[in-house]
């Protein structure tokens, strides 16, 4: 069943984020395609995270996160968060943000809950950059795909 269901929601094509938190002056960043808004009143977003992911520790002591949207052309930091890292690049702003992002949501944590092998991180946004409107980097059938 775990086969048939990876290669089921391989098909979905999503939208590739880096969620990056910082706590006790500890910084972690890890791609993201499990993100969605929740709600518009307050507004919330979620993202889930992997139990066993660095970023889990930072996340559950820290008190805010960000959430950046990538644009098509930034599969390096994609692949950077999710470990497989590119020399020589500075993904992360001091702000938490990634350079060149179609937009980032800036956090406070509101709610972990648990979901299976992985945690649902609920946060609430405080504050949005918008970037340029270029394309959004696209996930499709475990690979990056660009939008006509």
């Amino acid at each position: 069943m775990s086969e048939l269901f990876k290669r089921a929601l391989a098909r979905w094509p999503s939208g590739v984020t880096i969620v990056a938190a910082e706590a006790d002056g500890e910084r972690r960043g890890m791609t993201a395609s499990s993100f969605t808004s929740v709600s518009l009143e307050p507004p919330l977003v979620l993202v889930c995270v992997d139990e066993n992911a660095n970023l889990l520790e930072v996340l559950e002591r820290g008190e805010r996160f960000a959430i950046s949207l990538l644009a098509e052309g930034q599969q390096a930091v994609s692949d950077h968060f999710a470990g497989r890292s590119s020399s020589g690049l500075e993904p992360l702003s001091p702000d938490l943000s990634v350079e060149g992002a179609l937009a980032t949501l800036y956090c406070a944590k509101w709610q972990l809950y648990p979901g299976g092998d992985h945690r649902i991180v609920v946060g609430r946004v405080e504050a949005v950059r918008l970037g340029g409107a270029e394309r959004p980097l696209v996930y499709w059938n475990r690979g990056y795909r660009t939008l006509r």
